[in-house]
């Protein structure tokens, strides 16, 4: 355990190293190319189009960085086993530990960002939800189940279809459309509403948002990622278990 502890923390600062070398701002890179995204969407949704928001910019942050936790572990994990080919090939790790490297990277940098949330609360009207954060432990592991399981599914069916990398990034797109990131569910139509849920993303962001931003838990919102996720790590057991352990043979 506490080898495996060490490497995951040297895999973390090599991938900070390899990812900001040569850079003068470093690590504020992780921050700002999301705050200005969200500028634009504020300025687009807020101001142009007008959703019926109060706060929205904490609204729209409190979605959109738990988002691209979870849209970069899915879009890394198409490359996973190509990324760490080099520890692979050194036999210094079982190949069943890469998707646990890619999520929990991502998850590292999801954290920094969470000062920047914290601190536009702090300048706005509201209150941040500290009675809230007892539910953080319980969220955190519901999405790591989550993505441990699809980047495993994702990054052993990757080495087989080449393609896959190009379909996954298309539909993480669509997905940002189709998760409540820049809008609230209310303005789902309820006759979508039905299939506009089967999408796992829709409870795991409210989740997150209730989180962050209101400190109201609704934890009926787990049920459906938690089944989905056991099925899911099944599946994932497999993939791995038949193609993830010959993944030197096939990068």
């Amino acid at each position: 355990m506490r080898h495996f502890f060490e490497l995951t923390f040297l895999m973390m600062r090599r991938d900070m190293i390899v990812r900001y070398r040569g850079t003068i701002l470093g690590y504020i890179w992780s921050v700002l190319n999301p705050l200005v995204f969200a500028m634009v969407y504020f300025v687009a949704f807020k101001h142009i189009l007008r959703i019926p928001v109060e706060n929205y910019a904490v609204f729209l942050l409190t979605g959109l960085f738990p988002w691209l936790w979870m849209s970069n572990a899915l879009n890394n994990g198409t490359k996973g086993f190509e990324t760490y080919q080099a520890v692979l090939k050194s036999r210094v790790v079982n190949p069943v530990i890469i998707p646990f490297f890619v999520v929990i990277i991502e998850f590292v940098n999801f954290l920094f960002s969470l000062p920047v949330v914290f601190v536009l609360v702090a300048f706005s009207s509201v209150p941040i939800p500290f009675s809230g954060f007892i539910y953080f432990p319980l969220i955190f592991l519901l999405t790591l189940l989550f993505l441990l399981s699809t980047v495993s599914i994702v990054a052993c069916l990757s080495l087989v279809f080449r393609d896959l990398g190009h379909l996954i990034q298309l539909l993480v797109q669509m997905l940002f459309f189709l998760s409540p990131i820049i809008y609230p569910v209310d303005l789902v139509p309820d006759s979508l509403k039905s299939i506009y849920h089967v999408n796992p993303f829709v409870d795991l962001i409210q989740l997150w948002r209730q989180l962050l931003y209101t400190g109201d838990i609704q934890l009926e919102l787990a049920v459906y990622p938690f089944i989905l996720s056991c099925v899911l790590c099944v599946v994932s057991y497999f993939c791995l278990k038949i193609i993830g352990n010959r993944a030197v043979q096939w990068i």
